[in-house]
């Protein structure tokens, strides 16, 4: 049977519940089978995140007033959230399957990292929303939404998911998206409606495909539903006024350069440290062996019991034993630390390859 809605209210006669006791109690609700929540918040933080339904059938529901950060943060599936109003910075933040809805504007990295689920905004969002979106294929797309406009700096290195900008009430700005969007884009889609100036150079402006359309048709219709605006449909649904965003193709990017070429011919001349060191201009591989480690290890035979634990667990295989000691060969350690860390004797310790400027 299903259980009555939980409502809490987390200001009481001037006496505000902290996140931690507002998200044990609703731990302990869940634990004891209520599935739909409604909040009256006083900025707590990550409400509505990485929480499941008793019953993993059930809708895990969240209708929320005046929430803190990270509104939905690694929300999972089966998770619904509603957000009267307007929300603060990271809303939906690694969001892993949640339907988050705010019927107001996001602050800053609303969708950041997103890996699953969709959020829904009516309003705009801040700086570096979208970025790191990604995109599991044994999963359905993410899917970002929002009416209006973007802050700058949004779908920084996104790898997946889709994001869609309606610029509805946007006809003042230059650019939807703000200021050096898409910067590091290498996969996923943005459905952009209205003005774009400013982006990366790494990814292409293009018209819609009729796939475009039917995708953006059947999304509206749903995204609109959501957000109590279903009247914009028309409005919006003017296909001639959207374009698409994608990651330019590999082979006609930029040639890349090495880290060696970039600063013996784009860098400061002599260095940015030149009036005090010569640099060699060396650049060593990540991880580095050898002089280029930034710790090296030593080991003291004191109160070694021989249980060869470091031997067994260095990856790079650089521990031999000679004549009961244990030497570590320059050339294939990258003093990762590991053989520190699993003596039980502390015999291994890592020492510092900083060189001071001479």
């Amino acid at each position: 049977m299903k259980k009555d809605k939980v409502i809490i209210k987390t200001l009481v006669d001037n006496n505000r519940m902290s996140t931690q006791e507002l998200l044990q109690l609703i731990t302990s609700k869940i634990d004891d089978g209520y599935t739909d929540f409604e909040i009256d918040a006083c900025g707590q933080h990550n409400i509505g995140g990485s929480s499941w339904a008793k019953n993993r059938n059930e809708i895990l529901s969240f209708k929320i007033k005046n929430p803190g950060q990270r509104v939905g943060a690694m929300a999972l599936s089966g998770t619904k959230i509603i957000v009267e109003g307007s929300a603060p910075a990271d809303v939906g933040w690694l969001n892993s399957g949640a339907e988050i809805i705010v019927k107001g504007d996001c602050g800053d990295t609303a969708a950041h990292c997103a890996a699953g689920g969709k959020i829904y905004v009516d309003g705009r969002v801040g700086t570096r929303s979208g970025a790191l979106m990604k995109h599991d294929p044994k999963f359905e797309n993410p899917e970002f939404w929002v009416l209006k406009n973007t802050g700058s700096f949004a779908f920084e290195f996104m790898g997946g998911g889709i994001a869609v900008v309606c610029g509805y009430d946007c006809g003042d700005l230059n650019s939807v998206l703000g200021s050096r969007s898409c910067v590091g884009m290498v996969g996923g889609t943005i459905y952009v409606r209205g003005p774009i100036d400013n982006i990366s150079d790494c990814v292409q402006v293009i018209n819609l495909d009729d796939s475009d359309i039917k995708f953006l048709k059947e999304g509206l219709n749903i995204f609109l539903s959501k957000i109590d605006k279903i009247d914009l449909f028309e409005e919006l649904a003017e296909f001639t006024d959207w374009k698409k965003i994608i990651p330019l193709p590999s082979e006609i990017k930029e040639k890349k350069i090495s880290v060696a070429e970039f600063r013996k011919n784009n860098w400061v001349e002599d260095g940015i440290f030149g009036d005090f060191v010569h640099d060699d201009f060396i650049v060593y591989p990540m991880p580095a062996t050898s002089d280029g480690r930034v710790h090296i290890p030593k080991w003291n035979n004191e109160n070694c019991i021989d249980c060869k634990l470091c031997l067994n667990n260095c990856p790079q295989n650089a521990i031999f034993q000679k004549d009961k000691n244990y030497i570590s060969d320059d050339n294939k350690c990258i003093g990762c630390g590991i053989c520190e860390a699993v003596c039980p004797k502390s015999c291994w310790i890592m020492y510092s390859n900083r060189r001071e400027l001479t």
